[in-house]
């Protein structure tokens, strides 16, 4: 027996589901032609769409597509099956167009939208999804069956082979899940809980046990909100206990918060302390704080407040498990390839939940694990790239996780579904939320009716700074795109008057041009694959770009294309899998490096920009960022875990030098100066970031120094005059949602 294709059910279930929804009663036998969702009825009698009884105008075309979809509620129903459906295999069409066409008719008439589906949801080059709740009819003294539950994007393809083989266990599943679900869908509202801006986002919250306050830091303080007035009262906390505080959760007694704590370590070379972190527990009616456990971060409390799990060690790669006390910690989960997310308790307090990531620079890898702590005993029951790392486990057994948006990403949403008592599936998934914004730290009462979670949007934007004569300092800058998008700058035109940008402003990454005396852009590249990365080629006629197809994974190829300065059609230069980044310099060295990822390893190849060949064996390195000199001679390159060294690496020969760097340890991004005689990086130390100088004898001088918004890297223009800065701010306040039932 062929298994179903990922995403959708056994074909017998699925007739079984809408025959289901048609049944006009509990004791008829003959199905209703109505089918209703939302404010809306499909007649299958008259072939008519109605919306609170008055006819809707649809052509037949898109009515068929509708059809198709209510017939499997929740599943893909593939391209190629509308085309069979819609077109006879002898009729000539232009297929793709003309089933764009008739989706978007349907969704005008239903006021939907492809960027934020309420009733019909894209999957990208895969086919559509009826994603809205089917009501039955609305009879006196009949019952209206809610049926097929939204799906998650990706849920392990093992789900749906299972499904072939015992759908008769699956329908018993089913009605047991229908019996515990209202009889009508719930709207879900969300509310915000606090307004905090930018400048003082918040950083962590938790709902009581009770629901009725809510914990949260900015970072003015720690403060505890009455949820139904509003009034805010500060926590009490002893002066050395003043650096950043994270809540985790709230002790079951409902008067102790665990908290991470960020304790200063000794001084840098730069005055700045160090940060370690501990757990601890404290009053919210003040006095002392308990100290619970050093190395440790993120915790939660099982639902008797007998045990703590948390995160240990190089930003969660274990997870541990102790007693509230402090005592008998053990660990139960460690990998040094990925981290961990903060764990989350099941109800009976005899496992832990936690996202396990894996991260490249194209390309995440997450799923849901699920432990038996005491056996050491993980399963993976959820394997999606989109997944964020925020959990929370619901008293009835299902569990809510986040989704990131593929479209869009700045978005995500929030799921719930049941987690198995045994198995490696999640079942009937339901999406919870649909606000825009990433979402982070989810928790809730006791009794799972209400869920609090903090909602963040950070928007990255181009500022151009002008230099000093001399380069020691900046005279001036300002912000060059002016709307709320991911903006990032790579190349400036050879005539330093504009700057090439990456954007996402039309929904998907683009490349774009902006002249610095200018407030808008012009669209350089457009596709339907993310675009990253414009770099001009070495005779400065071209401009170079990554093109990646979505969804991706680490074995989708990624192109290196080019395309003219001044506009033209794109030329293939090359494919490789998992390309991240590609530089040139500029003549007369013409010398083009890009690198590929694999795992933490990086791969640097050069290239022939127009032949697409490259030479072999690649130099080798970590995970690590690196710029080539204008000279084409040198990279500069920074490594994970390389605290204070740069290495100048020959790009001929491989031969390395290192350049100590003292106080200013922690760097991300860099950069060579127009003429290749400095360095430009930026240094990150919590939420505190700056533009470095550095000459090449490892003299630094901080250009600019930031904490809103945060410096992310800086492209210097071809003359050596300016500075493309990309800096990103981030708003971050708590929502709350209600009757999860």
């Amino acid at each position: 027996m062929a298994a179903p294709e990922r995403g959708s059910r056994h074909p017998s279930h699925s007739r079984r589901v809408l025959d289901s929804v048609l049944v006009s009663g509990p004791s008829s036998r003959n199905p209703s032609p109505i089918i209703r969702f939302g404010a809306f009825e499909v007649s299958l009698d008259s072939g008519e769409l109605r919306q609170q009884g008055k006819r809707v105008k649809l052509q037949e075309q898109p009515f068929q597509v509708l059809v198709a979809l209510l017939e499997r509620p929740g599943e893909l129903v593939s391209r190629e099956e509308l085309r069979t459906k819609l077109w006879p295999a002898d009729t000539f069409v232009d297929f793709d167009h003309s089933l764009n066409a008739a989706v978007k008719r349907l969704r005008d008439a239903l006021g939907d939208s492809a960027d934020a589906p309420v009733f019909v949801e894209t999957l990208a080059r895969r086919g559509y999804r009826f994603i809205g709740s089917i009501d039955g009819p609305d009879a006196p003294g009949e019952t209206a069956i809610v049926v097929a539950p939204e799906r998650g994007h990706a849920l392990s393809s093992r789900l749906w082979i299972a499904a072939a083989f015992v759908s008769f266990i699956g329908v018993g599943v089913l009605v047991l899940l229908a019996r515990r679900l209202p009889s009508r869908p719930t709207q879900i509202v969300e509310r915000k809980l606090t307004a905090n801006s930018s400048e003082n986002k918040v950083y962590s919250a938790a709902v009581s046990p009770d629901g009725k306050y809510l914990a949260y830091t900015d970072d003015t303080s720690i403060y505890l909100k009455l949820i139904r007035t509003g009034e805010t009262h500060t926590v009490p906390l002893p002066p050395d206990f003043s650096a950043r505080i994270h809540i985790d959760a709230w002790f079951p007694d409902g008067s102790h918060l665990l908290v991470s704590h960020q304790k200063r370590m000794a001084k840098q070379g730069n005055g700045l302390p160090g940060i370690g972190h501990s757990l601890w527990s404290i009053s919210v009616f003040g006095g002392s704080p308990r100290h619970l456990a050093d190395d440790g971060a993120g915790g939660s409390i099982s639902p008797d407040g007998s045990h703590i799990a948390f995160q240990r060690s190089d930003f969660g790669r274990e997870e541990w498990v102790m007693r509230s006390d402090g005592t008998e910690q053990v660990k139960v989960a460690a990998d040094k390839s990925s981290w961990v997310g903060s764990p989350r308790w099941s109800p009976d307090g005899n496992r832990i939940a936690y996202i396990r990531m894996a991260q490249t620079y194209t390309t995440q890898e997450s799923s849901l694990e699920v432990n038996e702590w005491r056996k050491h005993n993980a399963q993976t029951i959820l394997s999606e790239n989109n997944l964020g790392p925020s959990l929370y486990w619901l008293p009835n057994g299902f569990i809510v996780y986040t989704v990131g948006d593929t479209e869009n990403q700045q978005g995500a949403s929030l799921w719930m579904a049941l987690v198995p008592a045994s198995g490696n599936t999640l079942a009937s998934p339901k999406r919870l939320t649909r606000g825009i914004g990433w979402i982070n730290q989810v928790t809730g009462s006791a009794d799972g009716k209400m869920l609090a979670f903090l909602r963040e949007n950070t928007v990255s934007s181009v500022y151009v700074g002008t230099l000093a004569p001399d380069r020691t300092h900046l005279l001036a800058h300002s912000k060059l795109t002016l709307d709320e998008n991911q903006n990032l700058p790579f190349a400036w035109t050879p005539d330093s008057k504009s700057v090439f940008f990456s954007s996402n402003r039309n929904g998907n990454s683009e490349i774009f041009k902006q002249t610095t005396d200018h407030s808008s852009a012009e669209n350089v590249m457009t596709s339907s694959e993310v675009l990253l990365q414009p770099r001009v080629a070495p005779d400065r006629s071209e401009l170079l770009y990554i093109s990646t197809p979505k969804p991706s994974d680490p074995k989708t190829p990624s192109s290196i294309f080019a395309i003219p300065i001044t506009g033209g059609p794109p030329r293939l230069v090359l494919r490789d899998v998992g390309i991240w980044n590609v530089q040139c310099s500029p003549l007369p060295s013409a010398i083009c490096l890009y690198s590929t990822m694999t795992g933490n390893t990086s791969q640097t190849f050069r290239f022939d920009v127009q032949t697409g060949k490259h030479s072999d064996p690649p130099q080798i390195d970590p995970s690590c960022n690196w710029s080539l000199s204008p000279d084409g001679l040198k990279r500069a390159i920074v490594c994970d875990g390389e605290k204070g060294t740069i290495r100048l690496r020959s790009t001929l020969t491989g031969e390395t030098r290192k350049l100590t760097i003292k106080g200013w340890d922690e760097l991300g991004s860099i950069v060579w100066s127009a003429d290749g005689r400095l360095l430009f990086a930026v240094w990150q130390h919590e939420f505190d970031t700056a533009l470095l100088r550095i000459t090449l004898d490892g003299k630094i001088s901080p250009l600019l120094r930031s904490s809103d918004p945060q410096i992310l890297g800086a492209i210097p223009s071809p003359d050596g005059r300016s500075l493309a800065i990309a800096g990103a701010s981030t708003t971050r306040n708590v929502w709350q949602i209600e009757d999860l039932r």
